[in-house]
């Protein structure tokens, strides 16, 4: 009698342990974070002394607001590569980046992130559109594909534009997939600086 009310207690004492054990220890990998740097100030043409400040904005179409590093399958399918993350969500990460690159360029007394530029201020919008890998019908990543939509408003203008860059990727490493990520970043940003330098 004793025995079987000992195995009455023991048992459930032990399904409640393998259980907690369970939510303690995961088989899940863990997650990787993958930085994007700014465009070094060396990178980039510096014209004349900074006269006006920039005021800038940076949005992402639907899909793209995450922090997981993404690719666009052959059925039009937004896939995630497994564990890869941006350290926060993308729109918030390239504001930084945008940022900085826009400081480094030596173009600009001061670079500001808001909503509206003061009297002075030039204005830039941008809007994140493609910021992806490409895959085949083999599911292997074929390049990165990065496209930024923009306004940039500075001495009575406005204009819009669309730039664009993409990147072979060599092989289906992670790190191939973010280097290819960081060059298509850093391709836009040139051509974003040219689009200010033309039209302001």
């Amino acid at each position: 009698m004793k025995t079987r009310n000992h195995l009455k207690i023991l048992i459930p004492s032990l399904l409640l342990l393998a259980g907690c054990s369970g939510v303690m220890s995961s088989a899940q990998p863990a997650k990787q974070y993958y930085m994007l740097m700014p465009l070094s100030g060396s990178a980039v043409d510096s014209t004349g002394e900074p006269l006006h400040g920039l005021v800038m904005t940076v949005t992402a179409v639907p899909g793209l607001d995450t922090d997981r590093i993404q690719a666009l399958g052959s059925e039009a399918q937004l896939v995630r590569y497994a564990n890869a993350r941006w350290p926060d969500h993308l729109p918030e990460v390239l504001t930084s980046v945008m940022q900085r690159s826009m400081q480094s360029a030596g173009r600009f007394s001061e670079v500001k992130v808001a909503s509206r530029p003061g009297p002075e201020d030039w204005f830039l919008q941008l809007e994140l559109q493609k910021f992806y890998g490409l895959r085949s019908v083999g599911e292997n990543t074929t390049q990165v594909i990065v496209q930024i939509a923009g306004i940039i408003e500075c001495s009575d203008r406005r204009t819009t534009f669309t730039v664009e860059d993409s990147v072979p990727v060599s092989s289906e490493r992670l790190s191939a997939v973010v280097s290819a990520h960081q060059q298509g970043l850093d391709g836009a940003t040139r051509k974003i600086l040219d689009q200010i330098g033309e039209n302001c």
